[in-house]
């Protein structure tokens, strides 16, 4: 994105977020995360070829099912760890990839999935990519038995997880 294009982005974002929240008492977490957001897009035009290369470099990783490498390349980024790393590499590739998440894993114990001791294990998944590459295996096997794709089977754990749960 050249000046001119973030400076109209800027103004056009600012405009649609003041729209909808001006009458509100107060934001929603929807709200919150969008003004967050746009207020993140400050970087520099280094800090966005440094995303422009390192996704790139990532996702030619990801492509040679390099799990580990391609986690790893991810968290170069400013304010990336391995669960935002699997989400990028998730909506990338849906097919290939899962988000790796606290409900999930805990919604995997509930269901049967595993037991009390791999929860344990997998408790240090944010910043250790051996264990994201561990429960990624054990997402793909899951799903391959129930013959449903990765995504999905990892969105209903996710769904169930929020079950007669207080969010």
């Amino acid at each position: 994105m050249n000046i001119e294009e973030k400076l109209t982005w800027y103004k056009k974002e600012f405009e649609i977020i003041n729209s909808k929240i001006k009458t509100k008492k107060s934001l929603s977490h929807y709200d919150f995360l969008r003004i967050r957001n746009y207020k993140l897009q400050s970087l520099s035009n280094a800090e966005e070829q440094k995303v422009m290369d390192v996704t790139e470099a990532a996702f030619n990783l990801a492509e040679q099912d390099q799990i580990e490498k391609s986690v790893n390349k991810l968290t170069e980024l400013n304010g990336v760890r391995i669960p935002i790393a699997s989400a990028i590499l998730a909506m990338r590739f849906p097919e290939r990839y899962a988000i790796i998440d606290g409900r999930v894993i805990g919604q995997l114990e509930k269901e049967g999935f595993i037991t009390e001791l791999e929860k344990e294990e997998l408790q240090d998944y944010s910043t250790n990519p051996k264990i994201y590459k561990k429960y990624l295996e054990l997402m793909k096997k899951l799903a391959n038995e129930k013959n449903i794709k990765l995504r999905e089977f990892e969105r209903g754990l996710f769904e169930r997880s929020y079950e007669k749960n207080d969010c």
